[in-house]
């Protein structure tokens, strides 16, 4: 079922959550304010979802449960925690745990109960929990006092997180605000469905929805099908948003010719909004060696409003003339303009910009990106004997990378070696 994210407040509660975890709506500010603005009504709904069999679900939406339940102060939230806490002792998410140690007191006798249930190496976490609910308990302490046979260094800093929160309970932790942890807009993740679904909401009354179905297509190999449909819509849509991701989309499909002069019509054409002509300047980005094509982005890029997608283009289409525009914006005010300009310092391997880009390690919005530019552009061998070498370098520059981020580091790596005309070695590895 997909809902119309904007009019969210006229499906009822159950709808929301099913259409939520069946990644039809994206987990935004939008999803949040249908739930909690109309708690009497959606307090239910919630719990009895929470209840229900959700192994099959795309999205597993308990870290948005546990959310509104810690949003609402609903003492129900209690049942709901042990029991998923239940489900995997030993890897309790850190939403979780403060949720329960918000509620305090109450969760002492199930937490005792569960703990008992539970082998040595699988309670750690529970644990935890019961030194960090601030309640003086002696068999609290005991259980604490215990693990000293099992693990006598955690056992000591478990009596002392139970000793500190009896002198002082929770802390100083701010209040939960529950919308800093989700953005106002977000995009369903359609990745998570079939392409005939994908295809079929290219036609969805909602523009947002058509927009995010286009953008589901970008960067993948089109079946001759897929890129008949991307190509309508690029070409008959009535939004230009939707227009524009479409032409994105068909980013890798330029050696069909019809799509090269689809393209290159539309981009004639004056009357062609800006909006349109970013997607279109980053799909025809292979094109970079026609003069128009070349130009077009250069025209695109004078404008303010367009700079982001114009560079986006230029970094794709490394072609040699883009190569001094994107140090000059590292420190613009537009973040998407930052972005781009981080992009090409790495895929035009700009090495007189790695310290500032090593600045960006320390910004959440741009890390991310900073990494796979800094790891594009490193200077070293190129071979793949050197990589793992590498990444143990790019790690000590990172102070340190999450999974996530290591495999992003790896993909950069590979993609290096790509662009050099040698085999990856991470994706091979794995395979």
């Amino acid at each position: 079922m997909f809902l119309d994210p904007d009019k969210l407040n006229q499906a009822n509660p159950a709808e929301v959550l099913e259409a939520a975890a069946e990644a039809h709506l994206g987990l935004d500010h939008r999803f949040l304010h249908s739930l909690a603005d109309r708690r009497e009504e959606a307090l239910p709904a919630v719990l009895a979802f929470a209840k229900r069999n959700r192994s099959e679900d795309r999205i597993d939406l308990a870290p948005e449960i546990i959310a509104l339940l810690r949003h609402w102060r609903a003492p129900e939230a209690l049942s709901f925690l042990i029991s998923y806490i239940a489900e995997a002792p030993d890897e309790i998410p850190d939403e979780a745990m403060e949720a329960v140690v918000e509620i305090g007191q109450p969760a002492v006798e199930p937490l005792l109960e569960l703990y008992e249930k539970l082998d040595k190496p699988d309670s750690g976490d529970v644990a935890f929990l019961l030194a960090s609910l601030g309640v003086r308990d002696d068999r609290i302490s005991q259980i604490l006092s215990a693990r000293r046979e099992h693990d006598a260094s955690d056992a000591e800093f478990l009596l002392e997180v139970y000793g500190a929160q009896a002198v002082s309970p929770g802390g100083a932790e701010e209040p939960f605000n529950i919308w800093d942890s989700y953005p106002e807009i977000a995009d369903p993740d359609l990745d998570l469905l079939d392409e005939d679904a994908r295809l079929d909401l290219l036609e969805h009354p909602v523009v947002s929805m058509r927009a995010a179905a286009a953008t589901s297509f970008f960067n993948r190999e089109l079946k001759p099908d897929e890129r008949a449909r991307v190509l309508h819509s690029a070409q008959t849509d009535t939004s230009p948003v939707v227009r524009a991701r479409a032409w994105e989309a068909l980013l890798n499909d330029t050696d069909d010719p019809a799509i090269v002069e689809a393209m290159l019509e539309a981009m004639r054409n004056p009357e062609t909004s800006m909006e349109e002509r970013g997607g279109l300047m980053v799909g025809l980005a292979a094109e970079s060696d026609r003069n128009e094509v070349r130009a077009a982005i250069e025209q695109l890029y004078r404008e303010p409003a367009g700079r982001a997608k114009a560079m986006e283009a230029m970094w794709r289409s490394v072609h040699p003339s883009f190569r001094d525009y994107f140090a000059k914006h590292l420190n613009d005010s537009d973040l998407e303009v930052r972005r781009a300009a981080v992009w090409g310092i790495g895929y035009y391997g700009l090495r007189s910009e790695l310290n500032r880009l090593r600045d960006f390690f320390d910004d959440e919005d741009l890390r991310a990106d900073a990494l796979f530019a800094y790891t594009l552009a490193a200077p070293a061998e190129l071979s793949r004997g050197r990589m793992k070498g590498l990444l143990a370098r790019i790690e000590k520059d990172a102070h340190g990378l999450s999974e996530m981020e290591e495999d992003l580091v790896k993909m950069a790596l590979d993609e290096r070696l790509l662009l050099a005309g040698k085999e990856p070695y991470f994706s091979r590895e794995e395979d």
